[in-house]
């Protein structure tokens, strides 16, 4: 593919709001058309379904910013800092207090024990002594949609499970199609005003202001086409 001439999605730090607008859709200018199109994908996909989804990806610019959620394992003093800016959003009033109150819903589910409760006739005789109470938390469960993979928000969900703060994880087959395709190419930041039609036919899909080349999807479904068609083999074998 061309070599494309190095541009920021992401204006530098001290620009206007009209500049990074405007660096944003410079983006279409940045990335040339796939005249031929390639296809990478196997024959029996109809030509219509392959040229759109899986059509050669335009190169991104150089200097595309990568979509990534915050490391809060790399950044010192995060959890006090934001433990204090989320009890701030508690008297902060609009849709900014119901997230203090979402917040603090989460603290009193992880700092639960059964303890808190009392034992009653009827219960398990095994639950009744308190040194066995006091140790059974709250089971969290975890759930979330493929566009939460697709933004920053992965950083923060695989921190929440890394560190075990949640017991049980329930997504769609996108939110970890989403997930394995991030460990093969990254996501990069673009921009709402971004036209779908343009960027579609320079192998680019937008998830809202994210973008995300066709090469990615490729990527996926090399890695996961073989599996898919060995288990399969396998299933009929056994049949």
């Amino acid at each position: 593919m061309p070599e494309v001439e190095a541009v920021a999605v992401i204006a530098a730090v001290g620009t206007t709001m009209e500049e990074t607008i405007e660096s944003n859709l410079n983006i279409l200018e940045a990335m040339p058309l796939n005249p031929d199109n390639k296809v990478t994908s196997k024959p029996h996909i109809p030509s219509v379904s392959a040229s759109a989804v899986l059509g050669e990806s335009s190169s991104m610019p150089k200097d595309a910013e990568i979509c990534k959620g915050h490391d809060f394992e790399s950044v010192p003093k995060t959890h006090s800092e934001l433990d204090a800016v989320m009890e701030s959003f508690l008297t902060t009033g609009f849709q900014a207090t119901n997230i203090g109150l979402a917040v603090e819903q989460i603290r009193l589910m992880r700092k639960w024990r059964l303890s808190d409760t009392l034992w009653k006739d009827g219960d398990d005789p095994a639950l009744k002594p308190d040194v066995v109470r006091e140790k059974i938390r709250a089971r969290i469960f975890l759930a979330y949609t493929s566009n939460q993979i697709s933004c920053g928000q992965r950083e923060v969900i695989k921190f929440l499970i890394k560190n075990k703060m949640v017991d049980l994880v329930v997504t769609t087959a996108g939110g970890i199609e989403e997930d394995i395709i991030k460990c093969f190419q990254p996501t990069y930041m673009g921009d709402f005003k971004l036209s779908g039609r343009e960027l579609r036919r320079k192998g680019i899909n937008r998830i809202g202001n994210l973008l995300v080349p066709n090469k990615n999807y490729c990527e996926f479904e090399d890695w996961m086409s073989p599996i898919i068609e060995a288990m399969h083999d396998e299933q009929d074998a056994m049949a």
